[in-house]
């Protein structure tokens, strides 16, 4: 793992504001309910920390995530505008030692992650303002 060019945009703490997984057909679910809680934080020596739990409504058509939780180093590919999460631990067995590619965009005090998830879309907003 080397570069870390890009990473100082999306350095510290940011706040879970929403998860959405765009099906092929166009229909939306929110996995993680009405108002997902959780933060990411990333740090200006290469890892993150991600931690997500369900909450508010959940999402009638989705089984709700209640968890999920993982960390490791990062590499930037910033000329993709990708993210490499290079999980070391997590909740679920299957994440570890695997490399989670996010595509990311900085918008003002959001950040927003998104991934190919099989057919599926994924969407993750994150937010610097604190409530």
């Amino acid at each position: 793992m080397s570069s870390l060019e890009g990473l100082e945009e999306l350095v510290g703490a940011w706040e879970l504001r929403s998860c959405t997984t765009t099906l092929p057909d166009g229909t939306k679910r929110y996995t993680y309910g009405s108002q997902p809680k959780g933060v990411i934080m990333y740090t200006p020596d290469g890892y993150m920390s991600c931690h997500m739990a369900g909450g508010g409504e959940p999402d009638p058509s989705a089984p709700m995530v209640v968890r999920t939780g993982y960390f490791g180093p990062v590499v930037m590919r910033p000329q993709d505008k990708v993210v490499e999460h290079h999980v070391r631990d997590s909740t679920n067995d299957w994440m570890l030692g695997t490399v989670q590619e996010r595509g990311y965009r900085v918008e003002g005090d959001e950040l927003i992650l998104s991934a190919a998830m099989g057919e599926n879309q994924i969407e993750v907003v994150w937010s610097r303002d604190w409530r």
